[in-house]
């Protein structure tokens, strides 16, 4: 055991920190996103009824979501892992900030009836699967009609065996638009959201497509892959 003498709390708590130092993380600038987000919530006249908190968006993420909409006219969202973000989506829709279309994936069906309750768009039941990239999403059956110019990756759970689990998501990137696109990592600071970056750049670079990269961090590290239109994405 690395800290035998703390309570098993404690233990998870250096653990997460020690995760952050290695991510190159910035919690302290946590603060600086909520503010910048709240600021631009209440401008847009969107009621602040977020909460970007424990194992759901931070706000950081939210910060970025935020911005992507207002700065640029996405014709088609797909997101994986239903949660604040979803809400966020919405909400620039139903103030027809974002007039494009969304998709958002979720494993967990009670999870999905909830937000699916609460959002106008198409939220889609994905299992999991147990082979390939053990608790990926299982897309044989999954189509996605357009070309995508924001794929959000947020989901499934990622931890343990099932590290790679969000690597599930490399085959929509065969269906982003070729004219631009913006692809955020969540959780870029874990080992396997790192690899997944890799593994899209070399995807992107296998194509021959001229492309962007920047981070965004705070209490979690998101990773931007922007191109075309959207190249300025990776400098927010």
């Amino acid at each position: 055991m690395p800290y035998p003498q703390l309570t098993w709390s404690t233990r998870k708590q250096l653990t997460r920190l020690g995760s952050a130092l290695r991510g190159g993380v910035r919690p302290e600038l946590e603060a600086v996103y909520q503010r910048i987000f709240d600021r631009d919530i209440e401008r847009l006249g969107i009621g602040n009824d977020f909460y970007p908190v424990s194992s759901a968006a931070n706000y950081s993420l939210m910060y970025l979501v935020s911005r992507l909409l207002q700065n640029f006219k996405f014709r088609q969202i797909v997101e994986l892992g239903a949660g604040q973000t979803t809400l966020l989506i919405d909400a620039f829709k139903k103030k027809t900030i974002f007039d494009g279309s969304a998709t958002t994936i979720e494993h967990d069906k009670n999870w999905k009836d909830f937000i699916q309750e609460r959002v106008g768009h198409e939220l889609k039941l994905v299992p999991l699967s147990s082979s390939h990239y053990v608790g990926g999403y299982d897309l044989t059956s999954l189509e996605i009609s357009s070309k995508i110019d924001f794929l959000l990756i947020d989901g499934p759970p990622a931890s343990g065996t099932g590290y790679l689990s969000r690597h599930s998501a490399l085959p929509f990137v065969e269906q982003l638009n070729e004219n631009g696109f913006v692809v955020v990592i969540d959780d870029a600071e874990r080992r396997g959201e790192s690899e997944l970056a890799k593994r899209i750049a070399d995807i992107l670079h296998s194509k021959h497509i001229d492309f962007r990269v920047g981070d965004v961090l705070a209490a979690k590290r998101q990773t931007v892959f922007a191109s075309g239109v959207f190249e300025s994405a990776a400098f927010f």
